[in-house]
């Protein structure tokens, strides 16, 4: 029996001056479910490409069995309904060559009659004749119209049916690139059912940690140019790599404190040599210069040797690394959060439409100081829309929102839109937080891997280094309100942690929307439902 899998032995990969990994190595085989993460520009989705055959390694060698199917981060539009979008082309080949081979029996001859039994056989092969309820589930699934016109799909939707034709295709491997984007909690649960009892060796890529908990069993990490492995979900496989980076840090400290008291004591030997060289005759009687002279000398000599003793067991050392710093959390000195007032937010009887579409009516809560509140739903069910509403840049249909006296609001959208209006990095964090100093804000871009010039232009930065910038934004403010709208995306798991930390330890009060299960669990102190308005 062939095992189907990806096997990659030492690859490596680099763009211009751009070494983005190299002497990597992984194995994939049937019925693995493995996780690839990493910071943002590790390679993570190279790495993919490589694996799926549409890029090739500068070094190394990737060898495949079986068919393997890659959904990558854009979506690619298809003609057609839906249903035909998530056909494989093959199926829809087969199919057409059965309705001609049908219509010819009209004339049943004998090879027409062959004709016919073979072109049934090829298709029943496919499973052409299971494909259409095979296909009703995954949409379903996937909250997916099949006779929708792909032509009438939101970006998010065309994601969705990129998706859905993989999962659809008679592939023995996937390689998942952010599958997660764009769903909500009932298609997250779906998917993670889907791909636990899929037989398929599925590599994922995803920032969601509860999807990755919940589907995978060994985790594989780009850091720095090379590939760890880790056994388990990806919080076991975190716990290890914490346990682990402990223990390096542990080793590293022992090793420089030794490093230190041989490097003191080598320099000790050296001064008492040449101390010992500088022998005094006058200080001894003629008697006794010839012995001071020698035990001078001998003393030197000793104390010569020791010194190149431990210097060559210096040079011999092995010499550990310093363990990887991880960089997404900054620390400065900054004012405490005003606590604003009790009543941060009151929403009465509000009521909106986007065009000719109701989203809700009749939405009432109250949001208190110190209350970090997540907002829950299906995509489509206005929570952006009520964040725009709360800051005063939608008007309701109907009710009102008001405001604690007072009240300082910081805002985050889902794609960087806090950042629009500001010309450089000393703008964007000034705006922030005043009060930061020269040398804070020299620590904060360093800190985050951001260029070192706070006058540097925001045009100039890379779609990961304004995520990175807004989340040091985010770091520094001192607003009793923080309003968020999914604030993880474009993060990084790393980020994603530091983020879920900052808002965890925030002293004011929090309202945010996110898909981020996790991040749900960990923060909110309350849910609201929407569109039905319920709060928990």
């Amino acid at each position: 029996m062939v095992m189907h899998g990806v096997s990659v032995k030492r690859v490596a990969k680099q763009f211009g001056d751009h070494k983005v990994f190299e002497g990597v190595s992984l194995e994939l085989s049937a019925g693995d479910k493995v996780a690839l993460i990493g910071a943002n520009g590790s390679g993570k989705s190279t790495l993919l490409r490589l694996m799926a055959g549409t890029e090739r390694p500068d070094v190394g060698s990737v060898h495949t069995s079986g068919r393997v199917a890659l959904l990558g981060q854009h979506a690619e539009r298809v003609a057609g309904t839906v249903l035909e979008a998530v056909t494989p082309r093959e199926l829809l080949t087969a199919r057409a060559v059965l309705e001609k081979a049908q219509d010819r029996l009209t004339d049943p001859t004998s090879a027409h009659l062959e004709a016919f039994s073979l072109a049934e056989e090829h298709y029943r092969v496919l499973g052409g004749y299971d494909f259409e309820g095979r296909a009703a589930a995954v949409l379903a699934g996937l909250d997916l119209r099949a006779e929708l016109s792909t032509a009438e799909l939101s970006g998010g939707q065309g994601r969705r049916v990129m998706l859905a034709a993989l999962l659809l295709s008679r592939a023995e491997v996937w390689l998942l690139d952010e599958p997660t984007n764009h769903l909500d909690t009932e298609s997250l649960a779906w998917l993670e059912a889907w791909v636990r009892a899929s037989p398929a060796a599925t590599l994922v890529v995803s920032h969601d940690r509860a999807f990755l908990d919940a589907t995978v069993t060994r985790v594989a990490e780009l850091e720095r140019g090379q590939l760890h492995e880790f056994r388990g979900n990806y919080s076991e496989a975190m716990a290890v790599k914490r346990t682990l980076r402990e223990a390096q840090e542990r080793q590293y400290e022992a090793q420089e404190r030794k490093r230190t008291a041989l490097t003191e004591e080598m320099q000790r030997r050296q001064s008492k040599a040449r101390s010992a060289n500088t022998y005094n005759p006058s200080r001894a009687s003629d008697g006794d210069k010839l012995l001071a002279k020698g035990k001078a000398q001998n003393a030197q000599n000793v104390n010569a040797s020791r010194a190149k003793a431990l210097e060559k067991r210096l040079e011999q050392m092995c010499v550990l690394k310093k363990p990887y710093q991880e960089r997404a959390r900054v620390e400065v000195p900054l004012p405490g959060v005003p606590p604003g007032p009790s009543d941060v937010l009151r929403v009465e009887r509000l009521g909106l439409t986007r065009g000719e579409r109701v989203l809700f009516t009749d939405l009432s809560f109250t949001l208190r100081r110190g209350e970090k509140l997540a907002l829950r739903g299906p995509n489509g069910s206005g929570k952006s829309s009520l964040i725009a509403a709360l800051l005063g840049q939608l008007t309701p249909t109907t009710g009102s929102v008001v405001t604690g006296h007072g009240l300082s609001v910081y805002w985050a959208g889902q794609h960087g839109e806090e950042l629009h209006g500001y010309r450089t990095q000393d703008e964007a964090l000034r705006a922030a937080q005043p009060a930061l100093r020269t040398q804070d804000l020299h620590h904060l871009l360093a800190r985050l891997g951001l260029p070192p010039q706070p006058d540097f232009v925001l045009s100039g930065l890379s779609g990961g280094q304004h995520t990175r910038l807004s989340l040091a934004r985010l770091a520094v403010t001192r607003a009793s309100l923080l309003i968020l709208d999914e604030p993880t995306n474009h993060l990084d798991l790393e980020a994603i942690g530091a983020l879920e930390e900052l808002l965890r330890e925030y002293p004011g009060t929090v309202l945010f929307a996110s898909h981020d299960r996790r991040l749900v669990e960990k923060v909110a102190t309350g849910i609201l439902t929407l569109p039905t308005g319920e709060v928990r």
